[in-house]
C-alpha cells in the first residue's frame, strides 16, 4: 500500500496540487446495516476489522488504498448421503441427519477506492463517494463441525483446516464522511466476483464421503463494512 501512495503521490505532485495522508482505520462487517446500538456492538465484537488506509487527493478527487483484516465466518447444515447410521470418532449420525459446518477464515482485503470529496462546511465535514476493485487474501483456519440430530444439543465433533482460494476478487462502492478534517467514516458495500470456496471444501475432508454436498452455492463476500479512521496529516 505504501508503493502505492508513493507512486500516486509522485503522480499527482508532477500534476501540482495535491494532499497525501495516511492512517489507521478500525471497523465491523455486516450483512445488515443497522443504527441500533445493540447491533454496532455486536458487529464491532464479532466482526471486527482494523487496518491502515491511505489517501491522495486532487482537486475534489481522491484515490484511497487499504489494508483491512478481519475473520469471516460461513455456516451452513448438510445432510448425510447414506442409508445407515454414521459413526465417526465415537458420535454415532442417524442417516439423513442434520450436520452443521462453520468455516472460519482470517482475511487480508486491499480495496483501491476512486471517489470524489465535496466540502459541505469548510474543514467541518465533507461528504465523498467512492467505487473501486478489492484483493481478498484468505489465510485458510479450522473447520469447526459439530452435530445436529433433531433438537439435541449441538456438540463440537472434529476440526479440519480446509482449503480456500487464495485470492478472491470483488468490487467495493459506498459513501464517507470527513469530520473535522481529520476523522474518517466509510460505509462501504463489498461485491464478491470470484467465489471464495465451493463444495470442494467439504468434499475433501474426512466428511467427504457422508456428506450431500449438492445444495452447497458458491460463497462470495457480500457484506457491509463499517469503518471509522483517523487521517495524519
Amino acid at each position: 500500500m505504501i508503493a502505492t501512495l508513493l507512486m500516486m503521490g509522485s503522480v499527482a505532485f508532477a500534476g501540482g496540487d495535491f494532499d497525501l495522508s495516511i492512517g489507521p482505520k478500525v471497523g465491523y462487517q455486516t450483512a445488515k446495516l443497522s443504527y441500533q446500538k445493540e447491533d454496532i456492538k455486536a458487529g464491532f465484537m464479532n466482526h471486527f476489522t482494523v487496518g491502515l488506509f491511505g489517501r491522495v487527493e486532487f482537486g475534489g478527487f481522491y484515490v484511497q488504498p487499504e489494508a483491512l483484516w478481519f475473520k469471516t465466518s460461513n455456516a451452513f447444515t448438510l445432510n448425510t448421503n447414506v442409508q445407515q447410521d454414521v459413526v465417526i470418532g465415537d458420535i454415532t449420525i442417524p442417516s439423513g441427519a442434520g450436520v452443521d459446518f462453520t468455516l472460519n477464515a482470517m482475511n487480508i482485503q486491499v480495496p483501491i477506492m476512486l471517489g470524489y470529496k465535496l466540502d459541505i462546511v469548510g474543514n467541518l465535514l465533507a461528504v465523498r463517494a467512492q467505487v473501486g476493485p478489492t484483493l481478498n487474501f484468505t489465510i485458510p483456519q479450522k473447520t469447526l463441525v459439530s452435530q445436529a440430530v433433531g433438537d439435541a444439543t449441538k456438540v463440537e465433533i472434529s476440526k479440519e483446516t480446509f482449503d480456500t482460494k487464495t485470492i478472491a476478487f470483488g468490487l467495493q462502492g459506498g459513501l464517507g464522511f470527513d469530520v473535522l478534517k481529520n476523522i474518517t467514516l466509510d460505509i462501504n458495500y463489498n461485491f464478491g466476483l470470484t467465489k471464495m470456496f465451493g463444495a470442494e471444501i467439504i468434499n475433501n475432508t474426512n466428511w467427504g464421503q457422508y456428506i450431500d454436498t449438492n445444495n452447497i452455492s458458491d460463497a462470495h463476500t457480500n457484506m457491509f463494512m463499517v469503518t471509522i479512521g483517523y487521517k495524519f496529516l
